[in-house]
């Protein structure tokens, strides 16, 4: 049987992090909306006897062993529901790879709902489950949409929001300097230590007057970052943020006309350029 899943990239509309956690992760507060830009996935299943996962893509630099988040997803569900059939699983890349806009989560939740479409073995508490086993993006990945996510990630609040009102095409540019994400989280430590004094002295202009913030934005500072902002302001932004620990950065714009017209700036300054919309 063979079923197709898009997987969506999602963008931080709101990041906060509150504190340092004993098991290494971070406490976060997090609103998460999915775009249009995605992923797409075509996975197989064949009966046989044993189990056997099978990856290929069209991006070369992507493993595509156990060391890949699709493969432990595959792997994971199929373990444990004791399913012992062939999966072949192909994966089409089209969100930028380590970008901070969980394209890597996505496919993992992606690669669980086309399992749990053909072999129905897991209900929607335990898909939750074995995402947030998976990686702290994963469960918001599930279902995407928009949802404020706590915890390191995994406790996920779906709810109505009326950002699409404010605006609904978005320009996501990407700088070429990485930033890893325990990089990031690492600067913040060094930043803010346990938190404490920062949630303490936290003022409200910092975070509350617009809906829009990064705690990442004070710790990694790029001059590619800034250029990228600027050009999107210039050409009729509402509004631009990080995303995640970056270094993509989106634009949010009140016609597709519009963001046509920032993407064409972006790419003539040597920028990529990814014009879509909030799902």
């Amino acid at each position: 049987m063979t079923v197709f899943e898009k997987a969506y990239a999602k963008i931080n509309l709101f990041l906060d992090v509150t504190g340092r956690r004993d098991d290494g992760f971070h406490d976060i507060v997090t609103v998460m909306h999915s775009i249009s830009l995605c992923d797409n996935i075509k996975l197989t299943t064949i009966p046989s006897d044993e189990r056997r996962i099978t990856m290929i893509s069209n991006d070369s630099s992507l493993p595509v062993d156990s060391s890949n988040l699709v493969y432990k997803s595959a792997e994971k569900y199929m373990s444990n529901f004791n399913i012992k059939d062939s999966v072949e699983i192909w994966l089409e890349k089209r969100i930028p790879v380590g970008a901070g806009l969980g394209g890597g989560s996505s496919d993992a939740a992606a690669t669980l709902r086309a399992l749990n479409r053909i072999y129905r073995c897991a209900t929607k508490d335990q898909l939750l489950q074995m995402a947030a086993e998976l990686g702290s993006d994963v469960p918001f990945c599930i279902d995407g949409g928009c949802a404020t996510c706590t915890g390191r990630g995994e406790n996920v609040r779906k709810f109505d929001c009326d950002f699409k009102h404010y605006f609904r095409n978005i320009v996501v540019s990407i700088g070429e300097s990485r930033v890893s994400t325990p990089k990031a989280y690492s600067l913040l430590d060094k930043k803010y230590g346990d938190f404490k004094d920062y949630n303490k002295n936290k003022s409200r202009s910092n975070v509350s007057d617009t809906p829009f913030y990064n705690i990442f934005e004070s710790v990694i500072k790029q001059d590619e970052i800034d250029r990228i902002k600027k050009i999107m302001l210039d050409n009729g932004a509402l509004q631009t943020l990080m995303s995640g620990s970056g270094p993509s950065v989106y634009g949010g714009f009140k016609s597709l006309i519009v963001a046509s017209f920032a993407a064409r700036a972006l790419k003539k300054q040597g920028f990529s350029a990814y014009r879509c919309c909030l799902i």
